[in-house]
């Protein structure tokens, strides 16, 4: 039977009245141990004995728990060699942390503690756990349609949940929307009645915010507005009974889109509207539920904002817009 290596570890601490005490406990249960003293000596030590976890006060003598992590990071020989390092400090800040972690800290280690307590986590950190990476372009083609969706759904609830203003925020989503669900264009539009309309924000282009609309032009819209139920209309190209009188329709998009009610302290506020290019036949059901999802993120953020003194940013906006409508042109109709 091959014999079982023992897990290494490395302490790197200038006390070493607490190094010498922790090294022999955890060594006592089962891992091998070893000291340093300051920067060079654990930069070195890590080399030659490639340990599985590192101990490391951060301030430690001629090189810091910082400048250490960054060295393993950047060490072509350690290129394949997975190290933990866990940062124990006597500083118990909120920045320092975040430091810890920002420059690849697994740990954070607040002194004075409990050598028990270091062991339990140095065995957390010695066994097998997953954690979720963040998708690329190239990988939304390669997994299955629930799992981008709950990756999509993810990204929304964040954004929601960042610190950016309301109109950012409200942007970004609307950009996010037309991205990931291939729209031509996205825009969240406040109805005021059965006549008016201001535009929000749309996802290709930021000025358009205040713009007034002529509801009479947008009958998906007031019916989403009067209904509160969202709709989903493919593509008319491929109706049967319209096909006879399409080319007279010249006025009439027949892009596929989908239009759901935005709420405000439990009342229709508008819709979120997305239309599709041309060449897009169908919608799907992930597709649709998507930008389901996201318009009740857009309602949860109006409702967090609608007691702001500051306003609402649409309608300041639409003071300083001098054309009552936007022209027939099909490309300025907002999702549709």
């Amino acid at each position: 039977m091959a014999k079982i290596e023992k897990i290494k570890v490395l302490i790197a601490d200038d006390d070493g009245q607490t190094s010498r005490q922790l090294s022999s406990y955890i060594s006592e249960h089962g891992f091998e141990c070893r000291l340093a003293t300051n920067g060079p000596e654990a930069r070195q030590m890590i080399l030659r004995w490639k340990p599985k976890l590192v101990l490391a006060d951060l301030m430690l003598p001629e090189g810091n728990a910082y400048s250490l992590l960054d060295f393993i990071k950047t060490e072509p020989s350690l290129r394949h060699t997975f190290i933990h390092v866990i940062v124990m400090s006597g500083h118990n800040s909120i920045f320092n942390v975040r430091q810890a972690f920002d420059h690849g800290a697994k740990d954070y280690l607040v002194k004075p503690f409990n050598i028990k307590d270091v062991l339990q986590r140095l065995v957390f950190h010695c066994r097998s756990y997953r954690s979720l990476k963040d998708l690329g372009k190239k990988e939304y083609k390669k997994i299955d349609e629930s799992s981008l969706m709950l990756h999509l759904t993810d990204l929304v609830l964040r954004q929601a949940i960042s610190r950016a203003y309301l109109a950012d925020k409200l942007f970004n989503l609307t950009q996010m929307v037309s991205m990931k669900v291939d729209g031509v264009r996205c825009s969240i539009v406040h109805v005021l009645d059965q006549q008016k309309g201001l535009v929000v924000v749309s996802n290709d282009n930021k000025s358009a915010t205040g713009i007034q609309l002529d509801m009479n032009k947008y009958p998906e819209i007031l019916n989403v507005k009067n209904t509160g139920q969202l709709i989903a209309i493919e593509n008319l190209e491929l109706s049967r009974e319209l096909k006879p009188i399409r080319k007279l329709l010249k006025d009439v998009v027949f892009n596929s889109m989908i239009v759901c009610p935005v709420r405000r302290g439990g009342d229709v506020f508008g819709v979120l509207s997305l239309r599709m290019p041309p060449e897009k036949e169908t919608v799907s059901d992930n597709e649709i539920r998507f930008v389901e999802i996201v318009g009740h993120v857009v309602s949860l953020l109006l409702d967090q904002e609608k007691d702001s003194k500051s306003g609402d940013f649409w309608n300041e906006a639409s003071f300083s817009k001098p054309i009552p409508f936007p022209a027939t042109n099909k490309s300025n109709k907002p999702g549709k």
